[in-house]
């Protein structure tokens, strides 16, 4: 191959002329070889506004780059969705892997931009690569300020905005990049056009990249679906390069096929700020707020990259916490702000320290002993961050599903247990989640129990919970069952019934009690659904506390009556002394005996 001589380059460094192969070495074939083929062919503009070849690539595209290649080598088609910071490299590189694929294959390939400078924009980059590409490469047949085709030669590019909602029809394309597609003003309706228009042959291509924009219509519940169900980890091998370990758990068949890919601003090293010297590194270092602290402990962030995340919020944000959440998020969970009037503290719930967990079952065994043991099984429905420990004390709230779906959701509510420790901060040990029937679940609540040192049970009454409350009363202890203590209408004397009822009066103690206890990080959240619904929690019009459109309450519901379980303990133990101590953290409690260790007042 040769380079084709009438292309229009620009002035490139020496250092990079150096790089540019001779006719005689591009003979190499290049198809297993992405990376180098990138590196060593292709021109970007960087933020300086030097043109010169996109080498080194960032370890964010990279990693994208193993992710493409890993779908090649499975031979299943390329599905990816990248939640990512700002300004990361993201685009160019979908860009250029396009490229390659509609020149190498005479592949089809449409780009969708949120608006019509970011469409010109993205189809500038595309014209700098075949302007400066130094291979052999066919004349143009077509190109405007949208479209290139070619010459003699199957293949095209076409650049249009999600202001068309007929985007895609009529077409069959190979390729299909969806850029910042969480700012579609009408994301679902194009999206309902456009995936309809792309095959699921192995050949084909769909990445979806954006920041994110609250919970908007088509990003945001797709990332939700494809980081429930697929689990991606990157570890170094023998030759030293990064890869992807890439874990489906999919039991129920819901997955939508995306690997997903996020990318915080520390990913990016660009992201640092210098100091001008040491004494203004040390005062730096001293003036930590407990955010910072967090990143700097949680996540290695060095004082020249918090430097830098200080500075972004008062000249590139406004001062405002919420758009850089947004535009320059830590976590996933972060990423996504709510455009509503969200219930809990959200930079509570940033420093909970999220895990994996391991998921499986418990199993009884049948000799004498009885032991209740855990099996791992990525297909169940149990989760488990941290194994009993003996002589500590648990409690369980427990959420009984409805078949309820909620306005906006394709999926009904789930099942929850939720597990705290209430001797290591009321820390979430093990979540119980599914669609399950109310028999199945009254038995995995009792071997759940056990498993955790016969834990102090909190069911709620509510519709199918009724029949959890009776199970659990015909065969658990009662002194480790929740008993309300409401007035009973047809006598004038409390109640001892088994189970929480949420009613007008208690369900807001409960939502109260939930929120107290994350602003006071007075429990400790592991779980990501737990979170993710946290974060849903808002005020509607008439100022009632619920889940956002689409979103699900049943963790959020679970953790609170686990919370109303710590107050209501059978043991005169860290019995908190008044309402405002109720929700502090375990270690500070004093006892009283004055106080009813039934109602915790």
């Amino acid at each position: 191959m040769k380079p084709d001589e009438s292309a229009n380059t620009v002035v490139l460094s020496a250092e990079d002329l150096d790089r540019i192969k001779t006719a005689q070495e591009l003979d190499q074939n290049y198809d297993d070889d992405w990376h180098r083929w990138l590196t060593e062919n292709f021109t970007i503009k960087d933020k300086a506004g030097k043109v010169r070849l996109m080498s080194p690539l960032k370890q964010s595209q990279l990693k994208l780059l193993k992710l493409y290649e890993w779908c090649r080598e499975q031979n299943q088609p390329v599905r990816i969705i990248v939640l990512k910071a700002r300004k990361t490299g993201i685009s160019t590189l979908i860009e250029a892997l396009m490229f390659l694929e509609v020149l190498s294959a005479g592949k089809d390939a449409i780009v969708i931009a949120h608006d019509k400078p970011t469409a010109e924009y993205i189809f500038g980059i595309t014209s700098r690569f075949y302007d400066n590409y130094p291979l052999q490469k066919p004349n143009k047949a077509q190109s405007s300020v949208r479209k290139m085709s070619f010459k003699n030669q199957e293949g095209m590019i076409t650049v249009e905005t999600a202001n068309n909602v007929s985007a895609g029809r009529g077409t069959s394309p190979q390729i299909l990049h969806c850029s910042e597609c969480a700012f579609w003003h009408k994301g679902s309706d194009t999206a309902v056009s456009l995936f309809q228009s792309i095959g699921e042959q192995s050949e084909t291509v769909c990445v979806l990249e954006s920041t994110a924009n609250g919970f908007d219509s088509l990003f945001q519940p797709t990332w939700e679906n494809a980081d429930k169900y697929c689990q991606i980890k990157w570890k170094t091998d023998d030759e030293g390069e990064i890869q992807p370990e890439i874990e489906i758990n999919d039991p129920d068949y819901k997955w939508n096929g995306y690997l997903p890919y996020f990318i915080s601003w520390f990913d990016d090293p660009e992201y640092t700020k210098e100091f001008r010297d040491i004494e203004e590194k040390d005062r730096f270092a001293q003036t930590l707020d407990e955010r910072e602290q967090h990143l700097k402990e949680y996540y290695q962030v060095n004082l020249e990259q918090l430097n830098w995340y200080r500075w972004t919020l008062r000249e590139k944000c406004q001062g405002d916490v919420k758009i850089r959440r947004q535009e320059y998020p830590s976590t996933p969970q972060e990423a996504f702000v709510s455009s509503g009037r969200p219930y809990i503290d959200h930079d509570a719930l940033g420093l909970m320290p999220l895990e994996e967990g391991r998921r499986g079952l418990l199993i009884q065994d049948d000799h004498w002993s009885k032991e209740v043991r855990f099996i791992r099984d990525k297909n169940e429905m149990l989760t488990i961050f941290k194994d009993p420990q003996r002589g500590h004390r648990y409690v369980m709230g427990i959420d009984c599903a409805e078949g309820i779906l909620p306005e906006g959701s394709k999926d009904p509510d789930q099942s929850v247990c939720v597990i705290l420790d209430m001797d290591d901060g009321a820390r979430q040990v093990a979540v119980l989640a599914g669609y399950i029937g109310e028999e199945e679940l009254a038995q995995r609540v009792i071997l759940l129990a056990q498993h955790y040192n016969d834990c102090f049970c909190v069911p709620e009454v509510s519709g199918y919970g009724q029949h959890i409350c009776i199970y659990l009363g015909q065969n658990y202890p009662h002194h480790l069952l929740y008993h309300r203590t409401d007035f009973l209408r047809d006598r004038p004397k409390r109640s001892r019934q088994i189970g929480w009822r949420t009613t007008m009066s208690s369900r807001p103690i409960l939502l109260g009690d939930l929120k107290q206890a994350i602003s006071d990080q007075a429990v400790i959240i592991h779980a990501k659904d737990t979170l993710e619904q946290l974060k849903r929690l808002e005020y509607n019009a008439r100022g009632r506390i619920e889940a956002g459109t689409g979103a699900h309450d049943d963790h959020c519901f679970a953790l609170g009556l686990a919370i109303q379980g710590i107050k209501s303990y059978p043991n005169h133990v860290s019995i908190m002394k008044s309402k405002a101590n109720q929700l502090k953290p375990f270690g500070e409690r004093q006892e009283d005996d004055s106080i009813d260790p039934i109602t915790g007042y």
